[in-house]
């Protein structure tokens, strides 16, 4: 999930409750010109958009993009019990976001407001608690964005390309966790597959460069040659020596 600033006003509430989903709470394909806005609470659901599924995770608050087909759906045994509104904003919300409510945060306040007015038939007041708890999302994705950044920031930045998630946890000051949600949220994978594909990189270039497998295994600190090679076919298709050779074949066949 590509992460986009929100910095949205609410135009409506089209609807704005808190309870246990319906009997049959399945919407297949829906294609809505508005944007939910769900905390979970308890049980458990899933969203699926572009062939691509989330759980909807208890403690967490999520938003929806209009004009984008979705299916959602619940685990029928685990009925979801949610804080929900259907808001129309300006401008309309066009990525799917997830952000854990944590506690002693303006969003974990904005959430209990929301919880507690949540039913009210004021339509203004309703709205002003709706834009106060957008505002506060806002500021947890922009937070969760710097630290994504700081830590892709890292990756780049190895001399040599190495990751210890561990150390990295106490150097920047978050949990393990934290950091490889604000990464995921940001840039649509975790900082292990991406420090992996930095390194299968890294090795191609090596490789090009005419270096030997072994001293690229030991460079880019696999644990032995034989890792190396399996990550690299793994990546490519090809191991390293057939890769070589099929280059220099392509060569000879005047193809490069």
């Amino acid at each position: 999930m590509a992460y986009n600033r929100l910095i949205m006003l609410i135009q409506n509430v089209i609807l704005s409750d808190e309870s246990y989903t319906h009997d049959n709470w399945v919407y297949k394909d829906v294609f809505v010109g508005f944007s939910r806005l769900y905390y979970i609470i308890d049980g458990i659901a899933f969203y699926e958009e572009k062939g691509r599924k989330y759980l909807l995770k208890k403690g967490h608050i999520y938003l929806t993009p209009v004009k984008k087909a979705f299916t959602l759906y619940e685990d029928p045994q685990n009925k979801l019990l949610h804080t929900y509104a259907h808001i129309i904003t300006t401008p309309a919300v066009n990525t799917f976001t997830e952000i854990e409510v944590r506690p002693d945060t303006p969003l974990y306040d904005a959430v209990i407001l929301w919880r507690k007015y949540a039913r009210s038939k004021d339509k203004v007041l309703i709205k002003n608690v709706l834009s106060f708890v957008l505002s506060c999302l806002e500021k947890e994705c922009a937070q969760e964005n710097i630290v994504a950044k700081q830590v892709k920031d890292h990756i780049d930045g190895q001399a040599e390309l190495s990751l210890d998630m561990r150390a990295l946890s106490t150097a920047l000051g978050y949990s393990r966790e934290h950091m490889t949600r604000s990464f995921l949220t940001a840039y649509g994978t975790t900082p292990k597959q991406y420090f992996n594909l930095q390194r299968m990189n890294a090795a191609l270039e090596k490789l090009m460069a005419g270096c030997k497998i072994g001293q690229i295994a030991e460079e880019l600190h696999y644990a032995s040659l034989y890792s190396f090679s399996k990550a690299f076919k793994n990546h490519f298709g090809l191991s390293p020596a057939n890769y070589l050779r099929t280059l220099k074949t392509e060569e000879r066949n005047g193809l490069h």
